[in-house]
């Protein structure tokens, strides 16, 4: 029996009134009576937050303000796309890159726009 022909079948079935053949709908090696399940949500670990201090946070303010105003070169743009994987581990590297980038265009932090 081919797929359209058990998706026929089983909507007869189901417009009679009638429940279908539990039989038709038990998973097998054929693909048209397979039924969806819920998908089981991974456990996620979880992960230690720690507050910014008010100056780690104006820094940070000042650094996504300075970056969304500011055009950068390609050959910079390679240089941001060349950073690993930033973490906790190196996140202190990366950020005196990034603020080494942002200075070739302007040595203050703040961006009058």
């Amino acid at each position: 029996m081919n797929f359209v022909s058990t998706i026929d079948k089983l909507i007869n079935e189901l417009q009679q009134g009638d429940m279908p053949n539990p039989e038709s709908l038990s998973p097998n090696s054929n693909p048209s009576n397979l039924m969806a399940t819920t998908p089981v949500e991974p456990e996620v670990p979880e992960v230690e937050v720690t507050k910014l201090s008010p100056e780690s946070e104006v820094l940070l303010v000042r650094l996504i303000k300075k970056a969304l105003a500011t055009k950068i070169d390609a050959e910079d743009l390679t240089a941001i796309g060349d950073f690993e994987d930033i973490n906790e581990n190196n996140a202190k590297e990366a950020l005196k890159r990034l603020i080494n980038i942002l200075k070739k265009y302007s040595s203050d932090i703040d961006v009058g726009l």
